[in-house]
């Protein structure tokens, strides 16, 4: 029997031998039916596997932060402008962001099936690095971004400085054409040609010089005179001018250059006489108060930082008379200073309280020149100044060149040295009495107009100038300089041209109007402590006025715009420097839409299967728990205590003691 069963099964297994190896032979068949991969496919999943290698992405790795490296140093040097249309918003640059997105989708896709925390945690971060360049590159490329200044003494602002600069073209004969420029870092200018004008250069260090011409329909007279010092080495040319009245006089430092028309004998007399010299100079004039119907008289010079009280219908006013400037200007921070000790421009600063209210006023001594109030606290102070003083507001050291009725030249020089006057000739030259100086009369044009040329300053002079672009048409021979912000003409045969290097400015959907600039000092000092700019967003279609704040890392957001506080000017509190910023929803929603997905993605990776362990386990104890209570159930229903037991059972939860016992 034994034997029989063991026959029975060896005859079993041969069987099953045979028929697998008659399955194998089916299955090589059928495997033979399938047809070949092609040479383009296989080629096609070879170009796959290079793209989406780690060999591919570490060198775009390393090249791109090298990259973002070099372009943190250039930036320093160039501005973000530069850096950003040179690097950022480049094709090649692009290129290389486009090429990472790949090699990141391809290395993901070569992976599915994503099954298990890993791959799922390692597919959902990759294509959130995907997602992130995407958002990236739309930033770039579509946000809008540019600043805006606004006044509290000036209407609404409606349109932005973006980056970049505008080039406007009307040829003879030809429609308008506008270009938006970018200037790099060497000057070079991209595009740089605009239909038949030439742009050759930029410099951002030119001055706008005049000279005068022959040819004016007016008697025009304008001199050029050549100063010469051997002991300074210096050799300056001056244009004057009788007309435009700003080239009838010019400051050289030392002295001043004037020309004026006499049109009669006693204009001409005073013209060529000596200043009077009797003025006395060391005097700072007087200022006479009145207030609630009293009357006082300052000596400034004797009174300066010494307050003084007045008495009237039981209130007292203090004045004090805390700052006084000979030649009154403003520095470039906007702070009162001097420009030389004469008295061309008197001004004092007098402070004033009357234990509520506390004002500061510049008051002048020029007739005509209004008194200037600026209210520190409590209500206006009903008072009036009178500053009365003995200017002089001629230069201690001229050279006047002098035209009669007839035509005729004269000069008149004064410096330390004494006065001098007498006829003039072309060609003759004077020596003033300043240093070595001397003054030779090089050209004069009766009907003189004027011409403007744009010329670029020397290195060394940098600062000092304005950016201007350098054109050329096809019809001219020598290049132009066109100042920025100066709509310029250049004539040619075939007629004028109109050329226009002007800021890039885009007009907003709505207004902004600056209300008050607030400045918050810290307690007990004057640092500052935080400003902020009250302004009213308009919207003229709607009709809407929104009243906002605006401060330091707190900006505000009005019909899809963000505008932030970007700088302030310490020396002008009427102004604010904001920063006005847009990108459509969608791409926002994509870098923010990446970064989640990048830090879910990271999560699962590493906590993914440590998680999904801890609640199998926990769905493992749970259903032990519902098993065993069902068992403990049924024991308790077989042995149920009578009422005479003193003692219960309680059933054991294994669910708790697990949880309890880690």
């Amino acid at each position: 029997m034994t034997v029989s069963l063991e026959k029975t099964s060896l005859k079993e297994a041969d069987s099953q031998r045979a028929d697998s190896q008659s399955g194998v032979s089916e299955h090589g068949a059928a495997k033979s039916s399938v047809p070949k991969v092609g040479a383009f496919e296989s080629r096609l999943g070879d170009i796959a596997g290079i793209i989406g290698s780690i060999k591919l992405a570490v060198p775009l790795l390393i090249a791109i932060a090298a990259i973002l490296i070099a372009a943190t140093f250039y930036e320093a040097e160039v501005g973000s402008t530069v850096v950003q249309q040179e690097i950022y918003k480049s094709p090649w640059f692009g290129g290389l962001m486009f090429l990472l997105a790949l090699n990141l989708g391809v290395s993901t896709l070569s992976r599915y099936p994503w099954k298990g925390a890993r791959k799922v945690g390692f597919a959902i971060t990759h294509w959130g690095l995907v997602v992130i360049i995407a958002g990236s590159a739309a930033v770039i490329h579509l946000s809008v971004e540019g600043m805006m200044l606004a006044r509290t003494d000036a209407g609404p602002v409606s349109t932005l400085r973006v980056e970049g600069d505008l080039i406007e073209v009307a040829a003879p004969g030809k429609a308008p054409e506008q270009t938006a420029l970018f200037i790099k870092a060497d000057g070079t200018v991209v595009p740089n040609k605009v239909g038949d004008l030439s742009l050759l250069g930029y410099s951002n260090n030119t001055i706008n010089t005049v000279h005068f011409e022959p040819g004016a329909q007016v008697e025009n007279p304008a001199v050029r005179l050549v100063l010469k010092s051997d002991r300074m080495n210096q050799t300056l040319e001056r244009w004057l001018a009788v007309a435009p009245a700003p080239y009838s006089a010019m400051d050289i430092g030392p002295a001043e250059l004037q020309i004026v028309k006499a049109t009669d004998p006693q204009t001409l007399s005073q013209a060529l006489t000596a200043p009077d010299t009797t003025v006395d100079t060391a005097r700072w004039g007087t200022v006479a108060i009145d207030w609630q119907g009293k009357s006082r008289t300052l000596n400034v010079e004797k009174s300066l930082n010494q307050p003084i009280e007045l008495q009237a219908q039981g209130q007292t006013l203090t004045v004090e008379a805390t700052g006084f400037w000979p030649d009154f200007r403003l520095d470039g921070n906007r702070q009162p200073t001097t420009a030389t000790d004469l008295l061309r421009n008197p001004a004092i600063q007098l402070s004033l309280s009357d234990g509520e209210a506390v004002e500061s006023w510049f008051v002048f001594g020029k007739p005509g020149f209004e008194p200037i109030r600026n209210q520190i606290a409590g209500e206006p102070i009903a008072i009036s100044f009178a500053y009365n003083i003995a200017a002089n507001t001629g230069p201690d050291a001229f050279f006047r060149l002098v035209i009669d009725a007839e035509g005729e030249l004269h000069y008149a020089a004064n410096s330390s040295k004494g006065f001098q006057s007498g006829p003039m000739t072309l060609g003759d030259a004077v020596t003033p009495g300043w240093a070595d100086f001397e003054i030779t009369l090089a050209e004069y044009i009766p009907q003189a107009r004027v011409e403007r040329e744009i010329v670029p300053l020397p290195k060394e002079a940098a600062g000092q100038g304005e950016p201007a672009l350098l054109v050329q048409t096809s019809e001219q021979s020598d290049p132009v300089w066109v100042g920025w912000g100066e709509p310029t003409a250049l004539s040619t045969q075939a007629g004028d041209w109109y050329v226009a290097f002007s800021p890039k400015l885009l007009q907003l959907p709505f207004s902004l109007q600056l209300n008050d600039f607030i400045v918050d000092r810290n307690e007990g000092s004057e640092s500052v402590a935080m400003w902020t700019s009250d302004v009213s967003l308009i919207d003229p279609h709607a009709q809407d006025i929104s009243q906002r704040r605006v401060w330091m890392n707190h900006p505000t957001w009005f019909k899809g715009w963000k505008i932030a506080q970007a700088s302030w000017n310490p020396g002008d509190l009427n102004q604010s420097t904001l920063q006005v910023k847009r990108e459509p929803w969608w791409v926002t929603g994509l870098t923010w839409l990446g970064s989640m997905m990048v830090t879910i993605g990271v999560a699962t990776m590493f906590y993914g299967r440590a998680v999904a362990k801890k609640f199998k386990k926990v769905g493992t104890l749970l259903a032990t728990a519902e098993s065993e209570d069902a068992q403990t159930e049924t024991t308790q229903t077989e042995t149920s205590p009578t009422e005479d037991d003193d003692t219960e059972t309680a059933g054991s939860i294994p669910l708790f003691n697990a949880l309890l016992g880690r």
